[in-house]
């Protein structure tokens, strides 16, 4: 008898095992939070019929080599030369974002539709529709299109904020890949330092997107709307683990306005601001940290009107979550302000008549102030060339601000003045047009142009007429 005990020890081990091993399936059948780790496939199924793909028919104008391209000397009263085209697709992507019995409202970028002769959408289930544009805006990179179609499913939104190191998952169609779902967590939040776009507050993530998954979804792993997929760093031009979206709320509150008026209405509060660094706050005596310190503000401005005076540090903003567009109500979300870019984007989205929550440190106090958007000024400085620039001598250029109609298509400067007999009329530069390049340099403000075109050699200009690009070079 005591020879058989280990024998019958052994026996009972190996049938516990089993029946441990055996229930191990079973038990994570039961445990919902269990196969919510194992498995997205929830979601993803919750959100796929409302991501959509593009296919777009674009016709690109050809560049031009001739200063004198429609140019009234060069012209002598005949007819303006038509902008040569090419006619070329590309794919995107796009989110359902609100739906009727027969119509539907799509959220995409900008860029996907940009220069657009038609676009389709195709919906998961196999159904092809023509789309049509409802508005677009340059500056955020947002665009909402309508179609005609039955039984759309609009994607849900996400009712919670992101947070570093949340799991987020991507569908879109990379390459034209439709339906193509991938996974990440969330790297970063609020980013506005890649300068693809004016106004910039993007959720970095590391879920795999490459080009054609641009305007599709940003998903929480409950299958809700957190961003449009927008952007990627890299130098290869594919997926490196940098993507960037622009978060929903920014997005809904640009389609709200691209629906209700074609465009968005931009307006201002008054100020100018700075990155707040190291040596302005030993200067004003106040503790360092990522903020836009208040530079200067216009009299009578809305700011100077809410109490806001220069060396003021902003650090975060009540923006309201402008969920008219879908019927829903508004609340406050608040954001982080770490950088002039930050608060200009924040302020950059913003429509005339929309109020705004600001926190701000003046010493050691910190306060709360409400402000209203105004019209947006039409008084823009403008910048004459300097005289030791001979080639550019009788110039005169302002920066490509929101009043301008390429604000956020291009990078330059605007061209106010060619004075007449000056070396800039003679080189062929005409009111409005749109320097964007010296010497392959991109032009974003004044002081580019005029460090660029300094020098020896003869500097080549690329710039904007219209629609025409133009390069060329300047005259001794």
């Amino acid at each position: 008898m005591p020879s058989h005990r280990p024998m019958t020890i052994a026996r009972t081990f190996i049938l516990t095992l089993a029946l441990l091993l055996l229930a191990i399936p079973a038990s994570r059948a039961q445990d919902p939070q269990s196969q919510s780790r194992d498995t997205f496939a929830a979601a993803i199924k919750k959100a796929l019929p409302s991501v959509v793909g593009i296919q777009v028919l674009t016709l690109e104008p050809v560049e031009e080599t001739s200063p004198f391209f429609n140019h009234p000397a060069a012209l002598n009263g005949a007819e303006p030369q038509k902008t040569r085209t090419r006619r070329s697709g590309s794919s995107g992507s796009g989110v359902i974002a609100m739906a009727t019995k027969d119509t539907g409202l799509i959220i995409t970028n900008f860029h996907v539709i940009q220069d657009a002769e038609r676009i389709g959408v195709r919906l998961t289930d196999g159904r092809a529709f023509e789309a049509h544009l409802v508005g677009r805006d340059a500056a955020t990179d947002i665009a909402v299109l309508s179609v005609e179609a039955p039984d759309l499913k609009p994607i849900t939104f996400s009712p919670r904020k992101p947070q570093v190191g949340d799991v987020v998952l991507a569908i879109g169609g990379p390459f034209g890949l439709d339906a193509t779902a991938t996974m990440g967590i969330v790297s970063n939040l609020f980013r506005s330092s890649i300068r693809y776009r004016n106004f910039e507050g993007y959720i970095q993530h590391d879920a795999s997107i490459n080009p054609g998954n641009s305007g599709g979804a940003l998903l929480d792993v409950n299958g809700d709307l957190l961003g449009i997929n927008t952007a990627i760093a890299g130098p290869t031009g594919a997926s490196v683990g940098l993507g960037f979206a622009q978060l929903a709320g920014l997005a809904i509150k640009t389609a709200h306005q691209l629906v209700k008026y074609g465009k968005v209405r931009r307006g201002q509060i008054g100020i100018a601001s700075t990155d707040l660094t190291q040596r302005l706050a030993a200067e004003h005596k106040i503790p360092f940290r990522q903020a836009a310190m208040v530079t200067s503000v216009v009299p009578d401005s809305p700011a100077a009107k809410a109490g806001i005076e220069v060396g003021d540090v902003i650090d975060e903003a009540g923006v309201p979550r402008d969920d008219r567009f879908l019927g829903i109500g508004e609340s406050l979300s608040m954001v982080p302000i770490m950088s002039q870019r930050a608060l200009e984007t924040v302020l950059g989205i913003n429509a005339v008549g929309d109020k705004l929550m600001l926190r701000f440190n003046r010493g050691p106090k910190t306060e709360f102030v409400g402000v209203q958007f105004a019209p947006l000024s039409n008084d823009v400085p403008t910048y004459p060339a300097p005289e030791t620039l001979v080639r550019l001598r009788g110039l005169v250029v302002s920066e490509l601000g929101p009043l301008n109609e390429k604000f956020g298509e291009v990078n330059g400067v605007v061209v106010t003045d060619a004075k007449p007999g000056s070396m800039a009329q003679y080189a062929g530069l005409l009111p409005g047009d749109i320097i964007t390049h010296v010497k392959g340099h991109e032009i974003r403000k004044p002081e580019d142009l005029f460090q660029g075109a300094d020098g020896g050699e003869i500097p080549e200009i690329r710039l904007m007429r219209g629609t025409t690009p133009i390069r060329f070079k300047l005259p001794y």
